[in-house]
């Protein structure tokens, strides 16, 4: 299977000089509307999109409405993310995989969440403080800003600093989709089992906050999605990860996640990952030796879509990545796309090189799954993601989930359902002929009624199911088809 991502991060605006929804969509559209397929080597449209986190940039500190203005940040990145959707995948919003950054952490609620603690006089309690500071997952924390410790006191409003995002999440999918508080419950599976992928959502914010730049993600959340992988399901499955952290930083910074942390996914078999926050498009390539197995995961970062001039690295300009999936080759091709033009209200898209390759585009090897799928699991999968996916009023990913379907199988009757909620009369004639029953054979006259040729009216009336048989519905379709179009 062949298929692109999209795939953004950092949506957050520079609030001097904000970055409006209309230009911004009408940029992105136009890009992949016009350019993709002029592109040397041309690019296809993309299947999903990936935002891998900071959809705002916050609230300042102190502020006291500062509720009001996450949600005025958070409506913002909403309208955006639904106009992508509706834009460039028929509206369907399970095409768009969301995690948060730490930008997403409500600094308001941290402050809220901790008390004060002065600075002691005596050198054993002083000592006391940063021993407590350094152990692990400690509550205490050390603002440069004010020069003096914090410890966090109410765990539930602490957990809070994520309710915005959380409701914004909640808003986007329409509650078909939640985001828990729990930082062990901080995971979701993004299923596309029409592509043969699946896309393990992470947040690394645990324990995250501005007096805590460093970003894990909580060890339970992490044993409980990896163990998950294990389920029946996802074998033969290309796996891919997204968290929002970069793996590594200069001496001087520490808001970047322990790269240890790749070890645990490509033991469970996740061959690519993808994250934002450090605004520069970069793919590394990460072995995992302990097993004996040399297994790999392709990590992607992209840069920021939406930062002001301000918050950008020198030399980066604002960009997103493209990323294309070969299942069957088991290879990846990364595009780069950056910002051209000078105006900042309004980006212009075009290729970037990459330092490495000196191209637009930097081809690299997916290790395959970790499990074989059992052919007899791959049929019964197949008809329950066709269900869901009828469900969802997802007929083309439906129709492509099925084609090839036996006339005697249970998916049979699931295609023709979604070819005639599509709308498509030529995939119709196409993919159900011959037609194995009446039923089929009426679904078939209406397409050619609607968009038939002669030559396929003449076809359509030789078979022995319409000129032998006795439908009366057959018989009925067979003559409006022999007045209007065999001529």
């Amino acid at each position: 299977m062949k298929f692109s991502i999209l795939h953004i991060s950092d949506l957050h605006r520079d609030l001097t000089n904000e970055l409006g929804n209309a230009p911004l969509l009408e940029s992105l559209v136009r890009d992949v509307e016009q350019r993709y397929s002029s592109n040397d080597p041309p690019i296809s449209k993309p299947a999903i999109c990936i935002v891998s986190g900071d959809l705002v940039y916050g609230a300042k500190p102190g502020s006291p409405n500062f509720a009001d203005e996450l949600a005025r940040q958070y409506n913002q990145a909403t309208e955006l993310l639904v106009g992508i959707a509706d834009r460039l995948f028929e509206g369907d919003r399970q095409r768009v995989v969301l995690v948060p950054g730490n930008h997403d952490v409500s600094y308001n609620h941290v402050l809220g969440a901790s008390q004060q603690i002065s600075i002691p006089t005596s050198d054993s309690e002083r000592a006391n403080l940063v021993v407590e500071l350094f152990q692990h997952r400690s509550k205490l924390r050390w603002s440069w800003s004010h020069l003096c410790f914090y410890r966090i006191t109410d765990d539930t409003l602490y957990a809070d600093r994520l309710r915005a995002f959380a409701s914004a999440y909640g808003d986007f999918y329409q509650g078909r989709r939640t985001f828990s508080l729990d930082s062990t419950l901080q995971f979701n599976f993004f299923d596309y089992a029409h592509l043969d992928f699946t896309i393990l959502g992470l947040s690394s914010c645990d324990q995250n906050d501005p007096m805590n730049r460093i970003a894990s993600i909580h060890p339970d959340a992490l044993a409980a999605a990896t163990s998950s992988l294990r389920q029946a399901r996802y074998s033969g499955r290309t796996i891919a990860a997204v968290w929002h952290h970069s793996l590594f930083g200069v001496p001087t910074q520490n808001d970047y996640i322990d790269s240890e942390m790749l070890l645990h996914l490509i033991d469970s078999g996740v061959s690519l990952g993808f994250h934002g926050h450090q605004h520069r498009a970069q793919c590394i390539e990460e072995r995992h030796q302990i097993a004996g197995e040399g297994r790999k995961i392709v990590v992607i970062s992209a840069s920021t879509l939406c930062a002001g001039p301000s918050q950008l690295s020198p030399g980066e300009p604002r960009g997103y990545n493209v990323v294309e999936v070969d299942t069957e080759l088991r290879k990846c091709r990364v595009h780069q796309r950056r910002m051209h033009n000078n105006d900042f209200t309004y980006p212009i898209w075009a290729p970037a090189h990459f330092i490495e390759t000196n191209q637009p585009f930097l081809d690299l090897n997916i290790d395959p799954p970790l499990r074989p799928r059992p052919p007899h699991l791959d049929a019964a999968f197949k008809l329950e993601t066709a269900e869901q996916l009828l469900g969802a009023k997802r007929w083309k990913d439906a129709i492509a989930l099925l084609v090839g379907a036996p006339p005697d199988s249970l998916g049979r009757p699931l295609l023709a359902r979604a070819l005639s909620e599509h709308g498509d009369p030529a995939a119709t004639i196409s993919l159900l002929w011959p037609p194995a029953n009446p039923a089929e054979a009426v679904q078939i006259g209406d397409a050619i009624l609607q968009n038939g040729t002669s030559q396929q009216a003449a076809q359509f009336l030789a078979l022995d199911i319409v000129n032998k048989g006795t439908d009366a519905s057959v018989l009925e379709i067979a003559r409006r088809v022999r007045e209007r179009r065999a001529r």
